[in-house]
């Protein structure tokens, strides 16, 4: 008895488990801006939010006259957009009258002085947002 291997049940069931595994699986990454977070022993799971605000300093430059280096601002972003601080506290009452309870995630480069972050803070605390600040395990690089 002879017959022929029909392939399309086998290639059925490559692509369901194909779409199980890509669909299924956990890929889940925060957007944002990537910093170098402070460490911290204690640590949370990072509950999923629709608003992360990134904060870090600028690059260091260097003035070619002289050596010294020159004050470094800070760089602040919703998500993936760039604002500045004024326009971040424009867009604050805006965000908390479409997103009431949201959540905000705070991801402040390690190098940033407290200043900046307690500003966020208080600027979105006002609003009623809830606020958490981001933290890296200490075993991760």
């Amino acid at each position: 008895m002879t017959g022929t291997i029909n392939a399309v049940p086998l290639v059925n069931v490559v692509l369901l488990l194909l779409f199980f595994f890509l669909l299924g699986s956990s890929f889940v990454t925060l957007p944002g801006i990537v910093v170098e977070l402070p460490k911290s022993p204690f640590g949370i799971s990072v509950p999923l939010s629709n608003l992360i605000v990134s904060v870090f300093l600028e690059p260091e430059k260097k003035d070619s006259s002289s050596d010294l280096t020159t004050k470094r601002s800070a760089l602040f972003y919703i998500n993936d957009q760039e604002v500045s601080l004024e326009e971040l506290k424009k867009m604050v009452p805006l965000l908390a009258s479409q997103h009431p309870n949201q959540m905000v995630i705070i991801k402040a480069d390690k190098e940033v002085p407290q200043a900046y972050i307690i500003e966020l803070t208080n600027l979105f605390l006002a609003q009623n947002f809830s606020v958490l600040l981001a933290t890296q395990p200490d075993g991760e690089h």
